[in-house]
């Protein structure tokens, strides 16, 4: 967190009180610590999530308002998500809406995890992933609570998984008299490139031209094979 904060600010978040009930030791701790390594960050989100959804009802509290009061603060959610944890509203929300979540749905999503990833998919472990699985719970129960069908514990929840890349299409176009290259087709059918439609027909012309020589350098490769195994069956 790299905010700027007012003297009136900085005094508030350095009341002892504010610490303790922000749980801002923990927060900082975890902010520092959350680094690479999708289930270890998700691990460590997971506990923010719970510190951050906690800090906010803390902060919407009697004594919450009370203290921001004493100090002369007028503070809204979106300064709070700003200048404590240094986030936007929209990620701030997130976090703390998965802070919110039920251990079953939490815990059910981490099943469903480590099942494609023993199928060798690679799920969307992630901080995202869980709200949008968690929102087809929310949706199941209410259907299933609605007469329409079964959906009770999130058994019908999918979790969300990364597209394969089946092909990719890379040049480095400063030989070719061009810019680079680089085009990704998704598993999906999906083309995913920052180039335009003639950079990538260009690339793919340049490829084709090259297609003749190729043939022509294999069959003389395998001409020059043939005569020395002819010139070797002789020597016997």
């Amino acid at each position: 967190m790299s905010q700027q904060l007012l003297t009136i600010e900085t005094a508030f978040l350095s009341n002892e009180n504010v610490k303790a009930n922000l749980q801002l030791a923990n927060v900082r701790t975890i902010q520092r610590q959350i680094e690479n390594g999708q289930k270890k960050k998700f691990e460590q989100s997971l506990t923010l999530s719970t510190l951050v959804a906690n800090g906010f009802a803390w902060f919407k509290s009697a004594e919450g308002k009370a203290l921001r009061k004493e100090e002369g603060l007028e503070w809204t959610s979106e300064d709070f998500a700003l200048k404590v944890y240094g986030w936007q509203k929209s990620f701030f929300h997130k976090m703390v809406k998965a802070g919110g979540l039920a251990t079953e749905v939490v815990d059910t999503f981490k099943a469903k995890c480590e099942e494609l990833e023993q199928q060798g998919e690679k799920p969307v472990r992630t901080i995202e992933g869980l709200l949008k699985f968690a929102k087809q719970v929310e949706e199941e129960t209410a259907t299933a609570e609605g007469g329409e069908g079964e959906g009770e514990g999130g058994e019908g929840a999918q979790v969300e998984t990364r597209e394969k890349v089946v092909l990719t299409l890379s040049l480095k176009g400063e030989q070719f008299g061009m810019g680079n290259v680089s085009a990704r087709v998704m598993s999906s059918g999906e083309l995913k490139t920052t180039n335009t439609p003639d950079e990538i027909r260009q690339a793919i012309a340049i490829l084709t031209s090259l297609l003749p020589m190729n043939n022509e350098v294999n069959a003389d490769m395998q001409y020059e094979a043939d005569v020395e195994l002819e010139a070797e069956e002789r020597a016997y």
